[in-house]
């Protein structure tokens, strides 16, 4: 088995339907630009890419964060942050593809400006040749992370200034009306949650960790949810108590009619139910649990990132469009899962805990 083969990560069965997906993924891109749903096909394609892009990103942002604090308690998970960075090269790809139909996704008169694509692309291939060097680097550094904290720290610097790019070009250009600001806030923390919910549950599933961690690593999955709630918080607040139409605009689309019960989906997936299941210390420390609610603040971040996107464009809504979107982001979670499999294939074997130090 080649060291960059998923199957020895994912198993053969989660390759084989990774692998499927894409290919899902790629008839139905075909079809949309065939059948008229092109719009649905680039909507599904950015929500999805800022999904997964973003997770990746965060993963990246999460080892620097550990190696810029002594984080000697992590050294085990380590494995799992770093493959993030085996979606890098294709989410530079998908990104150029992104951009040649975001004309699509855009309300009429907002410009298209070919200076602010420049600047994305451009700190996008920034970041991802920081994060390729970074985890290079951290793969054969020491558990202490020395000669590493320096790549760390530019990292997580461009982290925060990309990813904001992404939230300004990706979502609020395609919303329209007036910025709010905190989106890109928002955006790149939820990045960095769906990065640590991500590892928490790859540790528990590949059992790489024993209680200790995984009780270290549900107390920082519980605060990471607390921030996140804050910072849409945030968002709601000033609007609600301002009701200015074109800025509760952005808000009312997602909780009127069918984007309704969704959105209350992801209220409770990431906020409500984690909140509950991880504030106990002795849930925290079992596999099972830490699974389960790492798991459902992935799945409820996977759907906000839609609830971004969808509500903002306008895009047809019959069966069709609805089949395109499904199968453009079933063949984006499938690239990613092979790129990311690919990696941890190769991982190194998980050190064990190092001895008691800066925590």
């Amino acid at each position: 088995m080649s060291p960059l083969d998923p199957r020895a990560a994912l198993g053969r069965p989660l390759s084989l339907a990774a692998v499927a997906a894409v290919a899902v993924g790629i008839v139905a891109f075909g079809a949309g630009l065939a059948t008229g749903h092109a719009a649905a096909a680039f909507a599904a394609l950015d929500a999805s890419w800022l999904f997964f892009a973003g997770l990746a990103a965060g993963s990246v942002a999460l080892v620097a964060a550990i190696r810029i604090a002594h984080g000697r308690w992590a050294a085990s998970v380590l494995p799992l942050a770093e493959a993030g960075v085996g979606f890098f090269v294709p989410a530079f790809v998908l990104l150029l593809l992104l951009r040649a139909g975001l004309g699509l996704l855009l309300p009429e008169g907002v410009p298209l400006g070919p200076g602010d694509w420049v600047r994305v692309v451009g700190s996008s291939a920034i970041l991802f040749f920081l994060g390729l060097r970074f985890i290079g680097r951290s793969r054969l550094a020491s558990p202490s992370g020395e000669g590493v904290r320096g790549p760390a720290l530019a990292y997580v610097v461009v982290y925060a200034i990309t990813l904001s790019l992404w939230a300004y070009e990706l979502v609020m250009k395609v919303a329209g009306g007036p910025p709010a600001t905190v989106i890109p806030a928002f955006y790149f923390f939820g990045a960095l949650l769906s990065a640590l919910a991500w590892v928490a549950l790859l540790a528990a599933v590949k059992d790489v960790s024993g209680p200790d961690l995984r009780h270290d690593l549900g107390k920082l999955l519980f605060a990471f949810i607390v921030v996140w709630t804050y910072l849409l918080w945030a968002l709601f607040l000033p609007t609600w108590y301002g009701n200015i139409p074109d800025e509760s605009a952005f808000l009312l689309r997602r909780w009127h009619g069918g984007f309704r019960p969704l959105t209350i989906a992801v209220l409770v997936a990431v906020f409500f139910w984690p909140f509950w299941l991880l504030f106990s210390e002795q849930l925290k420390r079992r596999r099972g649990t830490l699974a389960f609610g790492a798991a459902t603040v992935l799945a409820g971040l996977a759907a906000e990132r839609f609830l971004l996107v969808i509500p903002s464009v306008r895009v047809e809504g019959d069966a069709g469009a609805w089949l395109v979107g499904a199968g453009v982001a079933a063949g984006v979670a499938g690239v990613f899962l092979l790129a990311v499999g690919g990696r941890l294939g190769r991982a190194p074997p998980a050190p064990e805990a190092a001895a008691p130090g800066p925590r």
